[in-house]
């Protein structure tokens, strides 16, 4: 894989970054008073990041219509891996806790946990929110690479 330094990777990574981030405060409201989530905005810009820079990325300078389903489709990864990533944090916090006795127990409830979290992704507010992030920061990483060849 290719890891070269390229404006369209770049405004990739931070516009992504920016929309994990805003993503997130929009999630924040949907969980239960007991989540503590002083970590996840920024936990989910870095997500933003790494997943602009590889997924976008390696996607830009096939113009404007294929960089729009592109910034959509990298946001569904984002949300995937923003799901995957906090349903392991929350498993491992529950079995640090000591809740599971087996650890085919603890994989079962990584999978609930990412179902619950899913559920609570399905708003208008968090959906929106990602779809069109992801809609500009496409475009953007898409005019930069035009501008900054």
């Amino acid at each position: 894989m290719r890891l070269t330094l390229t404006s369209g990777r770049l405004v990739a990574a931070i516009s992504f970054a920016i929309t994990g981030y805003l993503t997130a405060l929009a999630y924040i409201p949907t969980l239960p008073d007991s989540y503590i989530v002083t970590w996840f905005p920024e936990a989910s810009a870095l997500l933003g990041a790494q997943v602009g820079w590889i997924v976008m990325g390696r996607h830009v300078g096939g113009g404007l219509r294929e960089a729009m389903g592109r910034g959509v489709s990298t946001a569904v990864w984002l949300l995937f891996w923003a799901l995957v990533s906090f349903s392991i944090h929350e498993m491992l916090s529950r079995a640090l806790d000591k809740r599971y006795r087996q650890p085919m127990e603890a994989v079962g409830a990584f999978l609930e946990i990412g179902i619950y979290f899913f559920k609570l992704a399905l708003s208008v507010e968090v959906l929106g929110t990602l779809v069109i992030g992801g809609l500009i920061s496409a475009v953007l990483a898409e005019l930069a690479n035009r501008i900054w060849r």
